[in-house]
């Protein structure tokens, strides 16, 4: 028995397993906590992206609205300060050039006062610039940046604030713990698969059917079901069939869903389904140029899967232009009647899936007939 919905649950962050809370078995909610992973680390992150959001915001609203009027001030009156001192330092320029020209200063004081004027200078142009600039205001691509780095800091608190809620894992179904695979204490990694929860009120019937019937199941088809656990029969349906045979086992898989979903059986008890089928018949009547002989064996050639392969066969009846064969073919199986030398192209004609039984009870041995050719 397995359920319709299987949710495989993995840690979505890497870290230490602080609890786990449930065990195989418990029935769980949808939402319901699983286990616990340690958030001390994740806490921490969070806390430095909402510290970096907060600065990022802070910058980005300064330069949206300019500089502040108490600002510009201080820098005006760096300025004024700036130009003054420039101003005293230019007034002694004359005279300090003739004292040093007539010898009285001396070249080590003319340099000094050369740099001290220059160093004036310079305060003027830095305060000069910066008080144009606030006045002017921030530059576009200044509040682009300043949006830019906010946006990423953003993202990045948001991030941080997902993976700490990541730390609860969750169950995103209703149903049983079928599988545990994490114990408290344990390092688990981003997407190591740690629970398996299975919904118990939508229960498949997984089965297999031979090749030789596989052909004449289809989804809708009625089946009749019995468990082991409940030691009862339900009906039920064909719900999905498998896309290609088991080439190990030779059937295809099919599951198959109970028509009432009251009382349904345990997940991972056993059961059985039986589905009625039309009887097969137990030989069939082909053309004798059609059945080929290889070291004293019987064959046909059949089309599998788009190639040609031989198909041992055994003739019961001799009828000259046509023998009865009874092993070797089932439903749906193209039979080759012209192959050409290169077995590229050539025609084909297909095994019937089921015959009405006889009045006598026996199954004839139909003749395959050339209206179902085909080509491949």
């Amino acid at each position: 028995m397995v359920s319709q919905e299987i949710a495989h649950i993995h840690s979505e962050v890497t870290g230490l397993v602080q609890k786990v809370l449930v065990r195989e078995g418990d029935a769980v909610s949808a939402g319901e906590v699983l286990a616990e992973l340690d958030p001390v680390d994740f806490q921490l992150n969070l806390s430095i992206a909402t510290a970096e959001r907060e600065r990022a915001q802070a910058d980005f609203e300064r330069k949206s609205r300019g500089y502040r009027p108490e600002d510009v001030d201080t820098i005006r009156a760096r300025l004024e300060n700036a130009r003054a001192l420039y101003l005293l330092e230019e007034t002694n320029l004359d005279r300090n050039r003739t004292l040093h020209d007539s010898g009285v200063m001396t070249d080590r004081d003319w340099v000094v006062f050369q740099k001290r004027l220059d160093a004036a200078k310079a305060l003027v142009n830095s305060a000069s610039a910066e008080l144009a600039k606030m006045l002017a205001g921030y530059e576009t691509y200044d509040i682009q940046e300043a949006s830019a780095t906010l946006s990423l800091a953003r993202s990045r608190e948001k991030l941080a604030q997902r993976d700490l809620e990541q730390t609860h894992i969750r169950s995103p179904i209703k149903g049983v713990v079928t599988r545990r695979a994490v114990e408290t204490g344990q390092q688990v990694a981003s997407m190591d698969n740690i629970f398996e929860i299975q919904d118990p009120d939508l229960v498949w019937l997984f089965a297999e059917i031979g090749e030789k019937n596989a052909s004449r199941i289809d989804i809708g088809q009625a089946a009749e079901i019995h468990s082991d656990a409940t030691g009862s029969l339900a009906p039920g349906r064909v719900a999905r069939l498998g896309k290609a045979l088991n080439f190990s086992t030779h059937s295809l898989p099919l599951w198959i869903a109970w028509k009432e979903t009251i009382d349904l059986p345990p997940i991972g008890s056993f059961a059985y389904a039986r589905i009625n089928l039309d009887p097969l018949p137990e030989s069939y009547t082909l053309q004798r140029q059609w059945v080929h002989l290889n070291d004293e064996s019987h064959f046909v050639w059949v089309v599998l899967d788009g190639t040609l392969s031989q198909r041992k066969v055994a003739i019961v009846e001799d009828h000259g232009d046509e023998v009865v064969i009874r092993v070797g073919l089932e439903p749906g199986t193209p039979v080759v009647v012209s192959p050409p030398s290169d077995f590229r192209v050539g025609m084909a004609v297909e095994v019937q899936p089921y015959i009405p039984i006889g009045t006598d009870g026996v199954s004839p041995a139909p003749s395959l007939s050339l209206s179902d050719m085909k080509s491949y």
